[in-house]
């Protein structure tokens, strides 16, 4: 995932008092490095790197290895990851703490909302 700007086309809306909304089915998915992982944008801070994403696994994909300086936050929406040597189903929140390091992946395809304080850093497969 990279830190772009914002995206052209519809993207997010200020709501008024800080707030903002953002149409998740009118953003386009987005390839990642890694076969069968695609994702969208719905936030990005690019002063503190703090970002919110949908991220889609098809059947067999796999994220490659990386770390979260700052931790992360997931909540799997569809079908189920495997991470650190368990299985999470949709419905299940997941928080690693700062300085966490994984490799997920996902047998069957999963949907998550993913919020990240800041970027994670690629580790070697």
């Amino acid at each position: 995932m990279t830190e772009e700007g914002p995206i052209s086309g519809r993207g997010p809306v200020s709501e008024g008092a800080g707030a903002v909304r953002v149409d998740a089915g009118d953003l386009p998915w987005r390839d990642t490095p890694y076969p069968g992982v695609r994702w969208k944008k719905l936030e990005f801070d690019p002063d503190t790197g703090r970002s919110a994403v949908l991220l889609r696994f098809e059947p067999g994909a796999r994220y490659g290895a990386h770390r979260h300086p700052a931790g992360e936050q997931y909540l799997v929406l569809e079908g189920s990851l495997e991470d650190g040597g368990r299985t999470w189903g949709a419905g299940t929140y997941v928080r690693h703490p700062p300085g966490s390091a994984h490799t997920p992946s996902s047998a069957e395809g999963c949907l998550l909302f993913v919020a990240l304080p800041e970027p994670i850093e690629v580790l070697a497969d």
